[in-house]
């Protein structure tokens, strides 16, 4: 809709708009959550094989994204989210007219997309640790998490008494100079990235965030000459792909590098696939098919206890009462679920202690009020 009302208006159809830059950034930044959430539940059925993985999980999922992200910047000219929709990045300043990504673009660009979200988490994980979580922060240093004592060690626990105690004092003012300083660094993060977002928005300048700024780079939409280009091209490759020499060990590297560039490149297929599969789970869970299939089949009633030879005879008319004969007044019910006047079963009860009609023993304690409408 966006790229329709930009053709109408005569405006840069090839420029993304910020809803489109915004929604690229949001899914970049669920995919960790989401794969965390995933490696979780995973690790308590498996737990021998996931749990270091899920403590080493923001460096995992780092390396796991260099080679998607290099292989989609390579290949396609942009991120996978950036790929994902329909976008592309391209130099401003073209060398020889071409306006491609280099491979130093390439490597400038994983640094950003890896490496400064993995810093910045890092950052984060420890300016949470130094100022003693939230509630310190708001409410005083009376309530702040409670650590163990730092320990020394490596170069700091070799060293001399002197030596150590110096050590320790400059890692002291590190810590503090961190805590005073870093939320101001933060804030002028988040500040940059929302002041280039308005510029973005009203056309101020052509660079969505500070690093594309940076780097020198635009984010554009895939035209239809692009995706000629791609479907010319054929498959994509991958960066182990080696040229054929006729030895054994050279096809099987490129086999697998074959099957890698197919893996990775069926992200943006599985991708729109497992969100449209997770969605028919939610709906499935909470409809009415799913609690019909689950629902267990009510059992039927136990059979009535069947009358004693020596008790009292069941009246056909199910309306009198089995002891006085008479119409049921007041009706209570017996444990063996026969149904009586309820001063006739209690005094029955009371002096016998035994069913009038199963002759099965009973405590008037037992009696049941039955409740019929008017």
């Amino acid at each position: 809709m966006e790229f329709m009302s930009d053709m109408l208006s005569g405006a840069d159809s090839g420029k993304p708009s910020l809803f489109e830059i915004v929604a690229q950034h949001k899914m970049s930044e669920l995919l960790e959550p989401a794969l965390r959430h995933v490696t979780s539940v995973y690790a308590h059925r498996y737990p021998r094989y996931l749990v270091r993985i899920l403590n080493w999980h923001e460096e995992v999922y780092a390396a796991l994204m260099l080679a998607v992200e290099r292989h989609y910047l390579r290949n396609y000219g942009g991120s996978f989210t950036e790929h994902f929709y329909g976008t592309k990045r391209v130099r401003v300043r073209r060398i020889g007219g071409d306006n491609s990504l280099t491979r130093g673009d390439v490597w400038k660009s994983l640094v950003f997309l890896v490496g400064l979200p993995l810093l910045k988490s890092r950052l984060d994980q420890r300016y949470e640790r130094a100022s003693g979580g939230e509630a310190a922060r708001l409410l005083g240093g009376a309530f702040a998490r409670s650590s163990d004592e730092p320990r020394e060690t490596g170069l700091a626990a070799e060293a001399p008494a002197g030596m150590r105690e110096r050590l320790c004092a400059i890692g002291r003012t590190i810590e503090q100079a961190f805590q005073r300083y870093y939320p101001h660094a933060n804030c002028v993060y988040h500040l940059a990235t929302a002041l280039y977002y308005v510029a973005y928005m009203f056309d101020r300048t052509d660079y969505s965030t500070p690093w594309l700024h940076l780097l020198g780079l635009q984010v554009r939409r895939l035209s239809a000459a692009d995706y000629r280009e791609m479907d010319a091209r054929g498959p994509a490759t991958s960066g182990l792909a080696a040229p054929a020499n006729g030895s054994a060990l050279r096809a099987t590297r490129n086999l697998v590098a074959r099957l890698l560039a197919g893996g990775l490149d069926m992200l943006k297929v599985a991708l729109p696939l497992s969100i449209f599969f997770y969605r028919f789970l939610e709906w499935w869970y909470r409809s009415d098919f799913h609690k019909r299939v689950q629902q267990t089949p009510v059992p039927p009633p136990p059979m009535p206890p069947k009358p004693h030879t020596d008790g009292v005879a069941v009246p056909e008319d199910q309306s009198l009462c089995p002891l006085c004969k008479n119409l049921r007044t007041n009706p209570a019910m017996a444990p063996s679920g026969y149904v009586f006047c309820y001063p006739c079963i209690h005094r029955h009860l009371s002096d016998i202690g035994t069913c009038p009609v199963t002759l099965a023993r009973a405590h008037p304690d037992a009696i049941r009020k039955l409740y019929a409408d008017a």
